[in-house]
């Protein structure tokens, strides 16, 4: 992990980077309180299939991450449409290792959900964990959080064409989390497909150190998805150049979408739920239905739209099924390049 300058302009910067980031995490959460995310929800038990039991949403994030937000958006309107109540339980470590065991040991029907990722994908493949992805059945995809190609505001790279000219002539140094991360797959695979040189990826701790330290000049480009640069592109210290999605996000209406750029290639965050294999398929359908139409509320699209992430994200099980064994396959091929499969 590279150290960064200890100057007084760099400890600011991170300061006021960390302290949006809890800022905008306890406004949203606040938010949810007054929707009742966090209150006891309205419940119409008539039809339910679960009883009493709550359903837990099992995440590996932290509370206020992305992740964790993103569950507790969809408990605010999924207790009325499953009839029963909805909690989100944090089961952080590991990458994603801590909440597949947890999910693992719980009984098989329908009251144990998890929330996934890609890093749990990455996980399962790197650590060879007990439960792996044949274990679990998709139920309904959440968010596609598009990944944006960012750079400092006064960057000489000033636009698409720009960037990538430059990326022909030399390594781009690009920001991730760490060797063999679901950002560093996305990078390279990124690299190759707009036909520029390797990048020199480098090692932070996290989304918001790395939009630091491409204000702070310390890389040339991040990829980030908006909420993460959403108070550095206000503020006008970071330019969007591209998204890497099939149409453009409501957020940066103005910023092209790489496939614009003749780059066939998209990359974001995508969450979705899944159970254990062996749970009820009656519950399985149940869930699905309620969460799919509990994602198509008011409450939830508006999420989606504010927080700059693709109004098509919400899918059924088919749809979200195939995506993560078509992630799996590609991760697997993408970490065998990068020569740190196990």
């Amino acid at each position: 992990m590279p150290t960064n300058p200890g100057d007084k302009e760099h400890a600011a910067a991170r300061a006021t980077a960390e302290g949006f980031a809890l800022g905008r995490r306890r406004a949203v959460l606040l938010g949810l309180a007054g929707l009742g995310g966090l209150a006891a929800p309205r419940i119409a038990r008539g039809a339910s299939s679960f009883g009493s039991r709550p359903i837990e949403i099992v995440t590996h994030a932290g509370v206020g991450g992305g992740t964790d937000i993103t569950a507790r958006m969809t408990v605010v309107d999924a207790p009325a449409l499953l009839g029963t109540e909805l909690i989100v339980v944090n089961k952080t470590g590991g990458s994603g290792a801590a909440a597949l065991a947890y999910a693992a040991q719980r009984p098989k029907d329908g009251h144990t959900v998890l929330l996934m990722t890609q890093t749990h994908l990455i996980t399962m493949l790197r650590n060879r964990t007990a439960t792996q992805l044949e274990d679990l059945v998709g139920i309904a995809r959440a968010t596609e959080d598009p990944q944006i190609v960012m750079v400092r505001a006064d960057s000489p790279l000033r636009s698409a064409d720009e960037f990538l000219s430059a990326g022909k002539s030399r390594s781009l140094r690009f920001g991730i989390t760490h060797v063999g991360s679901v950002d560093h797959v996305a990078t390279v695979g990124f690299a190759k497909a707009a036909g520029i040189r390797p990048p020199t990826a480098v090692p932070f701790r996290g989304g918001g150190d790395i939009v630091v330290n491409v204000v702070g000049g310390n890389i040339d480009v991040g990829l980030l998805n908006f909420a993460e640069g959403e108070s550095q592109i206000r503020a006008g210290e970071v330019r969007p150049l591209m998204v890497l999605a099939r149409e453009r996000v409501a957020s940066l209406p103005d910023t092209p979408t790489a496939m614009e750029q003749q780059i066939e290639f998209a990359a974001a965050t995508t969450r979705g739920y899944a159970v254990m294999k062996g749970t009820p398929e009656d519950r399985i359908a149940a869930l699905e239905q309620g969460l799919v139409k509990a994602m198509q509320g008011q409450t939830y699209t508006n999420y989606l739209k504010t927080s700059g992430q693709s109004a098509s994200s919400v899918a059924g099980r088919a749809a979200w099924q195939a995506q993560l064994e078509s992630f799996s396959r590609d991760s697997q091929q993408a970490l065998a390049d990068l020569g740190v499969t196990r």
